[in-house]
């Protein structure tokens, strides 16, 4: 995704990262088909829901305030782009959220997609995106709209694969259980989620970019550090953040691989598991 305004960084750089760079309730959604429409295919809301999701657009408008001053950022893309993007921007290691103002976009994408949706169908939906880059990963993203329906209500559900913004590594990972192992996959999984998060072009402009934004991408980094235990960061003040971006991925190779060998049989079958580039986008509709 890109910005419909400002410097073309992508928006899951600037909400993963620190949201200063650039680019709830039941909820009702009416979509590409009208409400009797709707009514009378039930069986197909679920699908139909989604279709919007990845087919409609939006621009989504937000302000990052600071200690120093407020920023306003814009992001145009689909809705099912947003929301995956939110889903990444909430990115938890271990549990442990690592930006704290992701919330700021997160809200503004719920709300435009609320926005442009009608009101008085007689179908809730509860929206979900998850981002795991392997199964049982312990840095993963999610994000929601909506409640879970009713424990008596008649449910339709839909699922599909998108894009996460982040690298596609699947093969890469399945070649490198071939030549070297957990170790091999695990290193390949942690340099695409360090890429994928900390872009080196983007990360060398934030660095020498404002004072606000390159102290809160100061701070991303010293916060990755404490997640991963990485006490020989140097905070990205080698300048363009190299040195940290290889420290990140040493070190989350070692927690990876860890985990790896916990949860898969084999390498291999740790390399089919590996969806760093993907996310899960899941649908439930019910009758009010």
């Amino acid at each position: 995704m890109r910005e419909t305004g400002g410097r073309a960084i992508s928006t899951v750089f600037d909400v993963t990262l620190c949201l200063l760079l650039v680019s709830a309730s039941a909820f009702v959604i009416v979509g590409a088909q009208s409400a009797e429409q709707i009514s009378n295919n039930k069986r197909s809301t679920a699908e139909s829901t989604a279709n919007v999701l990845v087919t409609s657009t939006a621009e989504v408008n937000y302000t990052i305030r600071t200690e120093r001053e407020s920023l306003s950022r814009r992001n145009y893309g689909t809705f099912a782009g947003l929301l995956t993007e939110a889903a990444v921007a909430n990115t938890t290691v271990y549990g442990s959220e690592l930006t704290r103002t992701s919330g700021v976009f997160e809200t503004a994408v719920e709300n435009t997609i609320r926005e442009r949706t009608a009101a008085g169908n007689r179908t809730s939906a509860h929206i979900v995106v998850r981002w795991r880059p392997y199964r049982n990963a312990h840095i993963r993203g999610v994000t929601s709209i909506g409640n879970s329906p009713p424990h008596d209500a008649t449910v339709h559900a839909a699922s599909l694969s998108v894009p996460s913004g982040l690298p596609v590594v699947r093969d890469d990972a399945v070649d490198a259980a071939r030549r070297n192992g957990y170790r091999g996959v695990a290193r390949v999984v942690a340099t695409g989620i360090v890429s994928g998060l900390f872009p080196k072009h983007s990360t060398s402009i934030a660095l020498r970019d404002r004072t606000p934004v390159a102290d809160s991408v100061a701070g991303r980094f010293r916060r990755l550090r404490g997640r991963y235990d990485a006490d020989s960061l140097d905070d990205g003040n080698d300048g363009d953040g190299t040195g940290t971006r290889q420290m990140l991925v040493r070190t989350m190779t070692t927690a990876v691989e860890f985990e790896l060998r916990e949860t898969f049989e084999s390498p291999e079958e740790a390399a089919r598991s590996v969806s760093v580039g993907r996310a899960e986008l899941v649908v439930r509709t019910w009758s009010m």
